[in-house]
């Protein structure tokens, strides 16, 4: 099929025939479904070809930067982008097309002119808003709609498009699945600046669902899972930033621990004894309470007790690890790294060493020269 599309576009560039659009209609929608798809490399091949018979249109030309960008081709992707501009422009211009309003903005965005992108998507928007013209019902419009409303700020307009897109795409194929997980990680991440932590759940849950999430999904979904006290379901979703990316996931693994314990010794305090609320203490207050509590703990490991006091001791080093687990949480949650914190301040066993938190061994009864036998 490859050598196909070569040979005809070839034959085209050189001789220069003339065909009808409809001639290459297949070809681009070849080169755009290979884009849809994440397949970057065979689609900048399409594109390329597409290019050299000068049959690209403004969004094609940014698709084709996009594909050089995400395979590598730096250098080229920089001049692929600056012709998308130029040609978006002109065609903006006497244009109602949603498509090219999406790829002129997403063009600004890559080019760092912020105020040009919520420009062009502000005109988009209101074209659609006064009944311009009319908003398509394609699952793809719908997410292009969304990221025009998204690239004004629009957090409330952008959400209900995103969410419609979203239960709207055929992903069977894998085309579109990229487009979802964008719309789904904006969904979740929104949610969980409102604390809405079930709708942020749900759509960080449906992303890992659709695979390809990264690491930053997983410790997302984690971390709404903590703030709802699914602590078994928040150290697999840590677990599953580990597994995407073991090489840099101490902190996940740190966090994961810590959620694995919650779900053992739960239910957390939600403030320090007689204090503030952990969601309200600063790193550094976060940071003392977890020292403290550890060096409490550590001095009860470290003590010689009455064997008469043991039940008394177990559940006051139970009552102390409940809240260094859940400060340890809430600082894992807010992504200030635990690891290094951990390690630093001499506290990394109490949180992968369930021994640990358990009282110290009754002493060794005094012997006399009788037990052992002595005259």
């Amino acid at each position: 099929m490859r050598l196909g599309i070569s040979s005809a576009l070839a034959v085209f560039a050189v001789a220069a025939v003339v065909l009808a659009a409809d001639d290459l209609a297949p070809v681009k929608e070849t080169a755009v479904r290979l884009y849809d798809q994440g397949n970057y490399d065979e689609a900048r091949k399409t594109l390329e070809d597409l290019d050299n018979a000068r049959l690209l249109d403004g969004p094609l030309l940014y698709r084709l930067f996009f594909c050089e960008k995400a395979t590598g081709a730096d250098d080229s992707a920089k001049k692929t982008l600056d012709r998308a501009r130029v040609a978006l422009e002109e065609e903006f211009a006497a244009s109602t097309s949603l498509e090219v309003a999406f790829y002129l903005a997403n063009t600004y965005t890559n080019l760092g002119r912020a105020q040009d992108a919520r420009q062009v998507a502000h005109d988009a928007t209101a074209k659609i808003e006064s009944g311009g013209i009319t908003a398509p019902k394609s699952a793809i419009a719908l997410f292009q709609i969304g990221k025009l409303y998204q690239d004004q700020g629009r957090q409330d307009e952008a959400s209900a498009y995103y969410a419609k897109a979203v239960d709207a795409f055929d992903l069977t194929d894998g085309r579109y699945a990229g487009n979802a997980r964008w719309a789904l990680r904006y969904l979740g991440n929104n949610a969980f600046a409102r604390a809405d932590f079930a709708a942020s759940e749900k759509a960080f849950g449906r992303l890992a669902a659709l695979g390809g999430a990264d690491a930053a999904d997983w410790e997302a979904l984690a971390a709404t899972r903590a703030r709802l006290g699914k602590y078994a379901l928040a150290a697999e979703a840590w677990k599953g930033a580990v597994k995407t990316n073991p090489a840099d996931a101490d902190d996940s693994r740190y966090a994961a621990r810590l959620a694995d314990s919650a779900a053992l010794i739960a239910p957390l305090p939600a403030a320090a004894p007689g204090g503030a609320a952990f969601t309200s203490m600063s790193q550094a207050e976060l940071e003392a309470f977890l020292k403290a509590r550890s060096e409490a703990a550590i001095a009860a490991q470290t003590s010689t007790i009455d064997p008469k006091l043991r039940a008394e001791t177990a559940s006051a080093l139970l009552e102390t690890r409940r809240q260094f687990v859940a400060a340890g949480l809430e600082y894992a949650v807010r992504r200030y790294g635990i690891r290094e914190t951990a390690f630093r301040e001499g506290y990394a066993v109490l949180i992968f060493q369930d021994r640990a938190w358990e009282p110290p061994p009754d002493p060794e009864p005094a012997t006399s020269d009788a037990d052992t036998g002595g005259s």
